[in-house]
């Protein structure tokens, strides 16, 4: 007989329920012989997050870039501050270069965001569609009010994101439906949940659905990137180009997926 989630909780370190609350927050963070630290972090990240843990009172030593939990008991009401901590305000750009087949063929990588700017509960998401090289330039988690949502570079990545769902997240078991629809006149796209009328939004289940997610895009992130960079080329511009001016979404989807079915 398995162990109930209580007693599983109970029985997991200090270290390892803090660095789980991290991670759902959006801090990518791995654990060696008892140290946590950021994974592919800048200077910057590692400022941001000794500014977090210093403002919730969690009594870290630090050395270098990775720090160590000094008890050992970590709290659930603990987990649960690190998880809800809200972001901040910030502005982004989205220039008309953006739009272009040239810069969805070109992109290996997506944007770095900061961490302490994201929405919680959609934070883990957008920080793995972006490792996977989905460029995706904002996360909001509804605030209880309307449909979570994240928004797309453009109407090439959102299309890029409707395929890599239906290879590599199709079997998930989520709570709502999430679906890339096209924003701004089809100028740009978001991935958008979506629930039945009588449903009111519950953000441990946004978060759930967002951790699944988030999991599976970072399992295949390499082979994600290396399919994007093996199928399509800056000099293929004339095709998708002639799709999203005529806004013809399903004929650019389909082409575009004709062209990985060539290359997986």
């Amino acid at each position: 007989m398995r162990n109930s989630i209580y007693v599983t909780m109970e029985m997991q370190d200090g270290t390892s329920k803090l660095a789980e609350a991290l991670q759902l927050r959006g801090f990518q963070v791995k654990v060696k012989n008892d140290y946590v630290s950021l994974v592919n972090g800048s200077e910057k990240d590692v400022q941001e997050l000794k500014y977090f843990l210093d403002k919730l009172n969690i009594p870290v030593y630090w050395n270098k870039d990775q720090f160590q939990l000094l008890v050992n008991r970590f709290p659930l009401h603990k987990m649960k501050e690190i998880i809800q901590y809200k972001g901040r305000n910030y502005t982004y750009q989205v220039q008309g270069y953006h739009l272009k087949w040239r810069s969805f063929a070109n992109r290996r990588y997506g944007i770095r965001t900061n961490t302490m700017d994201l929405c919680p509960y959609t934070a883990m998401m957008l920080k793995a569609l972006n490792e996977a090289g989905i460029v995706t330039i904002s996360g909001c988690n509804g605030h209880h009010h309307h449909n979570p949502n994240f928004q797309f570079s453009g109407v090439y990545f959102g299309i890029w994101f409707s395929l890599i769902q239906e290879k590599y997240l199709k079997n998930l078991s989520l709570h709502y439906q999430w679906k890339v629809e096209f924003l701004r006149g089809r100028m740009t796209s978001g991935l958008i949940a979506n629930k039945s009328v009588e449903e009111n939004w519950n953000m441990k289940k946004i978060l759930a659905d967002c951790e699944q997610m988030a999991n599976a895009l970072r399992k295949h992130a390499s082979t994600i990137r290396n399919l994007k960079k093996n199928s399509f080329k800056r000099g293929m511009k004339e095709t998708p180009e002639s799709f999203r001016e005529k806004g013809d979404m399903k004929g650019l989807y389909d082409w575009m997926k004709k062209v990985i079915e060539r290359n997986s």
